[in-house]
Parts: structure tokens; sequence; C-alpha cells
């Protein structure tokens, strides 16, 4: 008895029933029959008994068809309600017809009797009179009649529907709108079938008829507290169809969701308005919530519901369990005006819950003067400014009789958000020397306005004159002031007068501001800036600050790193009218302009570097403290046809081998209005160039073959094979360290052999004192006869001059040859790998080699000189496509000699010479014969080279010639 119990409110009825009522037959016999037909009563206000027609129990399965199929079972009274109108007692029987379950409505009210109303019903799903199972609009095993509800406005305005859960239905539960039958006079037809949407979800285990949205059409709420979501960690749900107009078709439910194995919504209950808004609320049960249950409050509003939930009640306080497995409300207990609650329990008690008057608290601000001139000083506080602020206070409430003494606190605030932010507040209030003042006032009354006044200083060399100054005003009840015992003797009353509480949909708060007045802005007082932001990227050359542009490849800048361990952002910032022809639309003042840009991990900021020609710009720019974001003020205000250029440095220090691109955030920030200052990215491609210096030389560089053929077989050691020559590679880093760009490695092309596989030159040893012991690739092309290792160096001759019998001829006078044995043309080689790991700056490379002296003196011993070429590289492993190597390939060469025994001394034929001899013997005789017939071996006398001599030295005379003349 009291599975279900509903009033009729103040003066009315009371419906309860006992759903597990049992009639029996036959008792104590063998033919004993037990059906469980339910039972339900209709009481007075006071529980007792009706002396009108209510008096007499309501089963209306009794007398009717036994077993489960039929009436056996059906359990009526699990639900049982009244019509809005009193009109109507309805019950819901889920057993009856297979469990298909059936609605029943009837009235028996005298009033109608006395009216002349006696055909009203009773009404029944499947028809009270024919009682046909298949007019139920649900399958077996649904539980229809499980829960009810009904009202009108909910198909239309004027006929009543009854709305009634079958959570069972289609394994998932439904919820079904019944109204009376045009056709059939005692059944109850179907209107609508709103569809679970979880297995197993019972949906419809509850419902509540309520008009969220106070729009004169009632919705629908519907508890499913077995619904889950493994995902969401959702245990239980509800659903909430907003009536569109009576056409349910095209609602959409809203639902609300429950914690996990909470069963939320196991009860749904219109509790009324409990707010005093003008939308009623809606209550839901969660028992199994935490240790003890809740209670879940919901607010309806204008939209339909406020899907956040206005309070949660909790059992704990009450000590009882699975707190919430029913709710009721919508009674007002203490006569306060508002809607209380009751919430029912497992335990042996049910809580009360008394709803505290909600008053509304107006509040104002005025400030004066109503705007802030800085050239203006009217106080002696140290900045010159201040203003003064009146706030006044006033309560309202939805019912006139409530007028208590209010006692409130209040908070005055300047610049809550700046403060929230971390920045200092520009304003300070004169008696605190704070940005907050805290207070209290008292009101007398509903509409007894109280106000307070107070004072506010601005600070001393503030950036911000362009953002208004905001004050916000806060207010909070203080209850406990609100009231005592001698006011509820007054009163009358047992209970406890309650505090009241602020009307949760209006503002905590009440916002107001004062703004600057501004110099270069318009007649509106509304600076409209007009920044824009150009740059280009720079490579920084010396330690002077010169700059020069990347270098352009299909419209993007390029960036080819070598040793520069810094790069620069050439920045320009304008602020002119976009239009000149209408030049007040923008380019106004820009207060607190700012340059913010963002670096990628592969750059951090360094400094920056103004540009000459713009002195009078006092740029400041600071970074934060890994460098990866820098911001420069521009000026306060960037007055009107205003231009910047700076450099932003950056270190490249952490660009690698991964870094192919550079995109660095740049934006312009103002307090002015603007709204084209989208961020815009500064976008470049990264080459980066390994300085690698490779040098080489051969030592010797000149060798001689010559001596005797020896096979391969026959040599032990590695002195048997031929002249040593050691090729030195030198390697050197001008650049970036290569730890971060992979290994290196230095490839030869080693001439091994001659085309036909004679031995040509045979590497013995691969060493570095830098980099030590080289494990070269391939291996087995290092020393493959595994000959042994000589400590000594031989002479470049020693191996060519050793005396041996035999030899080979050798033309004393013939042409000059020579040849150069070519890789893949006179010789065959091999590539040699072989990896520098550890190369930091410099390394030495040195290839410890032999020339295979028999192959020379069999294919080349007729050659004057052959040379040996031999070119090297260095490559990356595993190199990006944007690493550039800057090397050359050297190309060392070694001349090979024949030995001079070989070339003079040896192959010459005997008659050459005796014929040589010979030859030389006849000119030597024809030689002395011409001399001699010319004289040359005849000698002159004494007496004759002395007259010679002296007539040659003997002059005539003057005296002489006379004398000659005359004998004459």
């Amino acid at each position: 008895m009291g599975v279900t119990v509903r009033s009729q409110g103040p003066g009315g009825k009371v419906v309860t029933c006992a759903h597990r009522y049992e009639k029996r037959q036959f008792v104590n016999t063998i033919q004993e029959t037990r059906d469980i037909i339910g039972r339900c009563y209709v009481l007075n206000q006071d529980l007792t008994n009706s002396e009108d027609l209510y008096a007499e129990p309501w089963s209306f399965c009794e007398g009717r068809l036994r077993g489960h199929e039929k009436f056996g079972s059906c359990q009526q009274g699990v639900a049982a309600t009244f019509t809005r109108d009193y009109h109507y007692v309805v019950f819901g029987a889920p057993g009856t017809y297979n469990w298909k379950g059936v609605v029943h409505a009837a009235q028996k009210n005298q009033t109608f009797y006395e009216m002349g109303i006696f055909e009203d019903g009773p009404y029944e799903v499947g028809d009270e009179n024919l009682q046909n199972e298949n007019l139920v609009p649900v399958p077996a095993n649904s539980y229809l009649g499980f829960s009810l509800d009904t009202g009108k406005g909910i198909v239309s305005q004027e006929d009543v529907t009854f709305v009634s859960g079958a959570p069972r239905a289609n394994h998932s539960g439904a919820v079904v709108l019944l109204k009376k039958d045009s056709v059939l006079q005692r059944s109850l037809s179907l209107v609508h079938v709103l569809e679970g949407e979880g297995l197993a979800s019972s949906f419809g285990y509850d419902v509540a008829v309520v008009d969220l949205n106070s729009d004169g059409w009632q919705d629908i709420v519907v508890g499913a507290p077995q619904y889950f979501d493994r995902d969401g960690e959702i245990g239980g749900a509800v659903y909430v169809y907003i009536n569109q107009q009576g056409q349910w078709p095209r609602v959409k439910p809203i639902r609300l969701n429950g914690t996990t194995n909470s069963m939320f919504g196991i009860a749904v209950e219109n509790i009324g308005d409990i707010n005093q808004d003008g939308f009623p609320d809606i209550a839901v049960g969660a028992p199994y919530e935490g240790k003890y249950g809740k209670v879940y409050i919901y607010h309806g509003s204008k939209n339909g519901i406020n899907t956040k939930s206005a309070q949660i009640l909790d059992g704990e306080g009450d000590g009882v369990s699975y707190f919430g497995y029913s709710v009721t409300g919508n009674m007002d207990l203490d006569q306060n005006g508002y809607p209380d609650i009751a919430v029912g329990s497992l335990s042996d008690s049910v809580s009360v819950f008394r709803s505290r008057p909600v008053v509304n608290i107006k509040k104002t601000i005025e400030i004066s003067p109503d705007s802030i001139d800085l050239n203006n000083k009217n106080c002696h506080e140290p900045s010159g400014i201040c203003m003064n602020v009146k706030v006044c206070f006033e309560y309202t409430a939805s019912s006139r009789d409530y007028n208590p003494k209010m006692f409130l606190d209040f908070t005055i605030e300047a610049e809550n958000d700046r403060r929230r932010s971390g920045l200092p507040s520009r304003v300070y209030f004169s008696r605190r020397s704070s940005d907050q003042l805290l207070g209290s006032v008292t009101l007398t009354g509903q509409k007894k306005k109280e106000c307070v006044i107070t004072t506010l200083v601005l600070q001393e060399k503030i950036k911000d004159k362009l953002r208004p100054i905001p004050v916000t005003v806060g207010v909070t009840i203080n209850g406990s002031n609100s009231t005592s015992p001698a006011s509820r003797r007054r009163q009358g009353r047992s209970l406890p007068e309650l505090v009241p509480i602020l009307n949760s949909n209006e503002p905590r708060t009440v916002h107001s501001e004062v703004q600057f007045l501004k110099e270069g802005c318009g007649v509106d007082n509304k600076c409209h800036s007009n920044l824009k932001l150009h740059y280009r990227f720079c490579t920084k050359e010396g330690s002077e600050d010169k700059f020069a542009y990347f270098p352009i490849e299909n419209n993007v800048p390029v960036l080819v790193l070598k040793d520069q361990k810094d790069i620069a952002l050439e920045i320009t910032v304008t602020n002119s009218p976009s239009d000149p022809r209408d030049p007040q639309k923008d380019g106004e003042d820009a207060y607190e302009a700012k340059f913010i840009a963002t670096f990628p991990d592969s750059l951090t900021y360094s400094a920056f570097r103004e540009y000459k020609g713009f002195p009078e710009k006092q740029l400041i720019c600071g970074a934060n403290p890994n460098g990866s974001q820098v911001e420069c003020e521009l000026g306060n205000p960037f007055k009107r046809n205003s231009n910047v250029t700076f450099y932003v440095i950056l270190s490249t220090t952490k660009v690698n081998v991964d870094t192919r691109d550079l995109n660095i955030s740049l934006k312009l920030e103002t307090t002015s209005n603007q709204v084209n200052l989208d961020p815009i990215t500064a976008h470049a491609k990264v080459f980066i160039e390994l300085l690698l210096s490779l040098t080489g030389i051969a030592k010797p560089s000149q060798v001689y073959f010559g001596g005797q053929v020896i096979g391969e077989s026959a040599m032990k050691s590695e002195d048997d094979i031929g002249s040593l020559i050691e090729y030195e590679f030198r390697i050197t880093n001008l650049g970036k360290s290569l730890k971060t760009f992979g290994t290196a490695s230095l490839d030869i092309l080693w001439p091994k052999e001659l085309m036909g596989g004679k031995w040509l030159l045979y590497l013995v040893s691969v060493h570095s004192k830098e980099l030590g012991e080289l494990q070269c690739d391939p291996p087995q092309e290092i020393n493959p006869l595994n000959l042994e290792l000589s400590r000594s160096s031989r002479t470049k001759r020693e191996v060519a001059e050793k005396q041996t019998t035999g030899g080979y001829s050798l033309p004393l006078i013939s042409e000059r040859k020579y040849k150069t044995l070519e890789c893949n043309v006179e010789a065959n080689c091999v590539r040699i790998r072989c990896p520098l790991q550890g190369l930091d700056n410099k390394a030495l490379v040195v290839l410890r080699s032999r020339l295979w002296n028999s192959t020379f003196l069999e294919e080349f011993s007729k050659m004057n000189y052959l040379d040996i070429p031999l070119k090297a590289t260095i490559s990356i492993d595993d190199a990006a496509d944007n690493i550039k190597l800057s090397n050359e390939a050297p190309n060392v060469r070694v001349t090979v000699f024949p030995a001079k025994t070989v070339a003079l001394y040896k192959g010459v034929p005997w008659w050459i010479i005796l014929v040589a001899i010979l030859a030389g013997l006849l000119m030597l005789a024809l030689l002395v014969f011409l001399l001699w017939k010319c004289g040359f071996f005849k000698r002159n006398k004494k007496d004759h080279y002395d007259a010679t001599y002296h007539k040659a030295e003997i002059h005539a005379q003057p005296s002489d010639k006379e004398r000659l003349t005359s004998d004459a």
C-alpha cells in the first residue's frame, strides 16, 4: 500500500494504491487461485475514507478474465494520477494482456451527476467494453501504464492527452500519447509514440508534463534511468521534449545525462516555478549517485530548459539511503509564495525542502566626469586626475507583500579583467589605495534605494590610454543579519523565515566604464588605425650592422646557411590612410601599437637594430625566457603617417639537417580599432652548405720501376711489390659542425688494376692520426693478399736499381713515349669509402700503397713515363635534399719512370759501339788534314816577328818627306 500517492491539492482528494493486492479464490483448497490485480483508494484530505462515491475501492481488473494473458496480473496502481481539472482519476495497470499494460481513466465526481453528466467514461486502452488486447499500441512485456501524467495543450489546447510510459517496449522503452477515441466510446487511442534510444534504458520509467518555456503548450520530460554510454561514462538520462504546437514528429529531444550507475531519471517531477521567473522547473532523482543519492533541479526558460542544473540536493545531510528515489513538489507548504519540494527515499523518512524567496537587486553606477582628460588636473592626488563613483542599490521581489529589511555586502572593483591578466590596475580608490572597495548597506524595504559614493584616482605614467577604465559592482545578501527570532515572533510562524537568495537569471554584477579623451582620433573619440606590416629576410654581414637580402627563388626567399651564426628580419610598419582621398576613414593614431613575432624551434631571438634613417623612434623590444617570441613596442600612440623600420636578429645555432623551412608568425596589435590585423607568416626555404675543404698529395709524386719480375705467389711482404706511395688527404671543415648533419665519408676512386686484370696500385692500409684506424669499405680491397707490412719506407729508387742479370733493351735514340692510366680506359678502379666518424674541424687521412713493379716491367718498359691519376671526394651519408657540399674533387697524380740503368746501359748492340768509334776516328783524321793544309801546323821565327812589330810602329816625318822630294 502506498506505492503511488497523488493529491489534488489543498482541500482536494488523495489517491493511493496497493499494486500487489491479491484476489484469492478457493482458499486452502487444491483449486486456490491468486490474482495480483491491485487496488486503489481515493481518500479525503485528512486521509479518511470518503462518504461519497469515492469511498469504495477502485479495482477495475476485478471480475474480469483471469490469467496473465488477460487481467489476472494487471497490478493496477503502479501509477495513478488526477487530471489537472480533476475531471478524471487515471490508473496504470502494466501487467494486463501478458504485460502489454493498459491505461484506465474514470470519473465519479458528484458535481458531474449534479450537472447531468452520466456517460463520461470510463475509458481504457483496448476499450473498456471490448477489452480487445489487439487495440493496445505496444507489444507484450512493454509495461504500458508504468508511469502516468495528463494535461491539455499537449496535442490540442482543448482536449486532454494521457501520457504513459512503457519502459520495456521494444527492449528500450517508449512513451505513448493517448486521447479519447472519437469512434469507440470507451477507448483511449494512440496519438504518437516517443521511442527510446538505448537498449534496456527503461525509457519511460517516469514521465512529467510541464510547460517549461511558458508558451501555452505542455512539454514532456521522460526518465530513462538505465541508459548508459560506455565511452561517455553516463549512467541514466532524462529526455526533454519541447512541444512544437502539438507537432510531435518534428520534436528532437534534449538529453540530460547522469553520472555512472546513478540511476539518474528514476524520478522526474514538475515542481512548479521555484525561482518565480515565470518558467516552471523540474527535479530529477539520482538515488544511486554517491553514498546517499542526489536530486538535480533544472530551471525552465524561454528556450525550453537550462541544461546546467541550478541546484543539487544531497541526501548526505539527512543520512538517508537512496535519496531521490521519488520526488514531488509544486506545493507551497510554508506559504511564502514559493513552491516547496518533498524527496522520498528507501529509508523511513521524507525530506522536505522549502524554497527560499528570490529577490532581484538593482545596481546602478554613475561616474563623473564621464571622460578622462589627461591634460586637465582636477584633484590633489599625484596624477592630478580623479573621478567620483556613485553606486546605488534597491531590491524587488515577485510578491508585493514580501518587504523585510535586507542587509547587503557589496564589492566595487576597477579593471577586473586587466588584473586577472596579471597587469597592474590603472586606478585606485582614494580611501583604501586599492583597486577594490568592500562595504555593506541596509535596504529597509522593496524599492527603497540606498547609495554609496567614493573616489577613484588615476595612476601615474600609465601606458594604456585608449581602452576605457571599467568599474564593476557585485553584491551578496548577508544572511546572518536578515532574520531574527523577534521577526519570526511578529509573523506568528512556527517555522523560521528563510534568507532570500538572488535571482540566478539576473547578472550578479553590473558594469560601467569611463573613456579617455583621445587626441589624433575622430570626432566620435574612436581611433581607427591602419597599421601595415612588411618584412624581408636578410643576412648579417660581418660585425657591422650591414644586412643583405636573401636571394629569391620561385618568389620564395632562400637561406643558404654556411658559417653565419645570425640572420635578420627587416620589419617595416606604417600607419597611413588606406585611401588618400578619404583620410578620415582610418590611419588615425594607433594606441599601444605592438609588433609580435613568434619563432620556430630552429631560431631564437638575439637582438634588434633600429634603422638609422628613423632615429626618433625609440623602440623597446623584449623576448620571453627561451627566445621563442619577441614583442616590440612601436609607440603609444603610433601616430598618423608614422613609419618605422628595424631589424630583428635571430640566432641560427639550432638549425639542423631537419630544418627545411623557416616559418615566423608576425602580428601587429593595437588597442585602436582595426579589424584586419590577422597574423601573417614569414616563409623562407633553407639550404645548408657544408664548407668542406679537401686537398691531396702523393709522397713521392715521382716513382721508378725496374729490376726483375716477381710473381704474386712469391711475394711475402709489401717490400716485394714495388715503390712505396703514400697519398695524404687533408679534410678541413670551415663551416658548421658535421655532428648534426650525419657522417661524412671520404670517397676515393682507386686504380687497382689494368683492364687485363694485372695489379697496378696495391692498397696496403688506411689510417688517420685524428680519427684513428678507419673502417673503410669494402674492407677486402685493403691488403687483400695479407702481406707482411713493412715498418720502414724504402727509397724511391731502391727497388728499381736492384741489379739483376738479363733485362730489357731500350733504343738509345727513340721518340718519347708516355701514357695516362685513366679509370675505365686503361685501368679498373674500385670505390673506397672511408667514414670520417668524429670529424669536427680537420683531419688527415693517409692511404699507404705500393706500385706493382712487375706489371710495369711487363707492360710499360718501353715507356718514357706514365701518369696515374687518383680522384677523391667527400660525401654525407643519408644527406637530406637541402644539404649542399662545397668541396672540389682533387686529382692527385703520380708519375712513374723506368729506372735509369734500364734506359742507358742495358740492351745496346756491340757493333753500334764499334761503328761509332771508327766514325769518330775518321772524322778526327779529316779534321787534322784540313788544318795541316791551311798551315795551321807551320811555325814563324823570331826575326820575322820583330821586323814586323817595329815596322808597324815607324811613321814618316815631315823632314823626311822634304828630303825625298829634293832628291827626286
